[in-house]
């Protein structure tokens, strides 16, 4: 009769030590990995938020344009984006025909709507408006 344990030492297979490395060299592989998961999450969400920006921009700039030239020259008001929560500002300026700055009224204006967000990011638009 012969033992079991005689049997198996007999046997090709991996020792512990083998297996153990393995699992350290894995693991030094996955690490950096789980960091860029994760700055793929942050940039994907910087994206969104600064298409959000543009979205709220664009339209603010549109509903500003259709509106009539001495309602725009006087000024209009701020407001918050809906569904983002992004604050906007609309500013106005008196241009000339060369579209550059001009000290009197020659019936153009530059429309400027910034949006922002998070404290530190921002995006313009910037349109023109005239009073013919």
């Amino acid at each position: 009769m012969t033992s079991h344990i005689r049997r198996t030492t007999g046997e090709s297979g991996y020792s512990l030590v083998e297996v153990m490395v393995a699992i350290v060299v894995l693991t030094l592989a996955v690490i950096p990995m789980v960091g860029m998961f994760d700055a793929a999450i942050r940039a994907a969400n910087a994206g969104g938020d600064y298409d959000e920006a543009r979205t709220c921009a664009v339209r603010q700039l549109e509903r500003a344009k259709s509106l009539p030239y001495e309602t725009v020259e006087v000024g209009l008001p701020g407001g918050v984006c809906e569904p983002s929560g992004f604050g906007y500002t609309i500013t106005t300026e008196p241009i000339g025909t060369d579209l550059g700055d001009v000290a009197g009224d020659e019936g153009l204006s530059r429309i400027t709507v910034t949006v922002n967000w998070d404290g530190e990011n921002s995006y313009s638009a910037v349109g023109v408006v005239s009073r013919w």
